[in-house]
Order: structure tokens, then C-alpha cells, then sequence
């Protein structure tokens, strides 16, 4: 017969208490119960398995190669657009780009220069009021409407030129020659011949560096600029 430890007999001790507890209190059935459940959670049923097992049928590995059948292939995603974009198909499309502004102004393909007369100068600056950057920003926000961003680069550039600050292209891999300014010490307005000045603009950047922003360094304010003076004047 074998001996029992302090430590055993002590342990069976507290066990007879919490079952005496739980009786008394009727949780005992409740415990048989639960051990009941969990027993009979993990033990599978040998019925089941043995029909799973009847029924498993192992693959025959089988070449498509020797059968000379083609491979079938789903492309991904990615995959797919690939191949529509590859397509001749598809290089002869062109997506027409969308618009918002209200206002249509065509700058002419040779940009030669048109000073305006001094009635047309007279006509922009009466209806500017003395309050040309809060007029063109207004313009922008309205009529030619643009994103948030391209607004404020818009007007940020402007403004550079109607305080005579001028613009220079800053940038460590394109950037102009230090000291290289477009329009710098001019103070820029509507009534000025805006065409002319992207002639200018132009030659800045073939002698100093193409801007490689999409043009919101130079030829995007000028052009919005020029509609701006368009669109008061008509």
C-alpha cells in the first residue's frame, strides 16, 4: 500500500472541502456535466472517421505536357492590365481629359506677343478694384476651378511675380544657376502681355533647366493668368 506525502494527503483534503462546498451550494451536477461535454469534445467519432477514410481517394498525378493539353492560366490582376495596356487596341484610345472651368480661353500655339490697349488696360484695372491677387484667387475657386494644391502653388507663384519678387526653379537635381531669376526686380500684373511673358518663360528654362514639375513652376500660373485676363475682359 502506498504512502501518501503531507503534501498529497493535504491536497486531498482541500478537494473533499471544494466538493462538499459545491454540493452544498449545487454545483456538483453542473461540474459532472461540464467534464462530460469536454470529453466528449475531444474524443472523435470512430464512425466518422472510418468513413472519411473509406472515402478518400488518393489523386493520380497526371502531365499536361504528355497529354499535350495547354496549361490553364487565370491571370492576376495586374497581369490583366498589362495586357490591355500592351494591346494595339488600347494604345490608339485617349482618355479626353475633364474640365471644371467655366470659363474657355485657347492660348494661340505661337504665343506671339498682344499688348493690350490702354482701354482694355483701363477696362481690367476698374474692375479689379486695386485687389488683383484677391480677385484671381476668387477666380480660381469659381470659375476655373482648380484642386486645393494647385490653387495655392497657382497663386504662391503670382504673387511672386506681382511683388516683383520673381521665381527661380529650386531643386538639388534640376534647379537654375544661383542668381538665375525669372522676372525678378518686375512687378507683374493683368494688364501686362502675358503671351510675351511666356516667351520669356520659355527661354528661362531652355537656357537654365526644364522644369520637371509638370510645369507648375512657370507655365501653368502664366497660362491661368492669362485667362484671368481674358475672362475680364470679355
Amino acid at each position: 500500500m502506498t504512502v501518501l506525502s503531507e503534501y498529497e494527503l493535504q491536497r486531498l483534503e482541500k478537494i473533499k472541502r471544494n466538493e462538499k462546498r459545491l454540493a452544498e451550494l449545487g454545483l456538483d451536477k453542473v461540474k459532472q456535466n461540464l467534464k462530460r461535454s469536454a470529453t466528449a469534445a475531444k474524443t472523435p467519432s470512430r464512425k466518422k472517421k472510418n468513413r472519411a477514410a473509406a472515402t478518400t481517394v488518393t489523386p493520380q498525378r497526371s502531365s499536361r505536357r504528355l497529354k499535350r493539353q495547354p496549361v490553364l492560366y487565370e491571370p492576376l490582376l495586374d497581369d490583366e492590365i498589362i495586357r490591355k495596356i500592351d494591346s494595339p487596341s488600347s494604345k490608339k484610345k485617349k482618355v479626353a481629359r475633364t474640365t471644371t472651368s467655366k470659363f474657355r480661353c485657347e492660348i494661340p500655339m505661337d504665343l506671339k506677343s498682344s499688348p493690350l490697349s490702354e482701354k482694355e488696360k483701363n477696362l481690367i484695372t476698374k474692375k479689379l478694384e486695386e485687389d488683383f491677387l484677391g480677385k484671381f484667387e476668387d477666380y480660381l475657386t469659381e470659375v476655373d476651378e482648380l484642386s486645393h494644391q494647385n490653387r495655392r502653388n497657382v497663386v504662391r507663384q503670382v504673387t511672386k511675380l506681382h511683388t516683383g519678387e520673381g521665381i527661380t526653379y529650386e531643386s538639388k537635381a534640376y534647379g537654375w544657376p544661383e542668381g538665375c531669376y525669372f522676372m525678378k526686380g518686375k512687378v507683374i500684373g493683368p494688364t501686362d502681355d502675358i503671351l510675351h511673358l511666356m516667351q520669356i518663360a520659355q527661354t528661362c528654362e531652355d537656357d537654365w533647366g526644364q522644369d520637371h514639375g509638370n510645369g507648375w513652376l512657370l507655365r501653368h500660373p502664366l497660362k491661368k493668368l492669362y485667362m484671368f485676363q481674358q475672362y475680364y475682359l470679355r
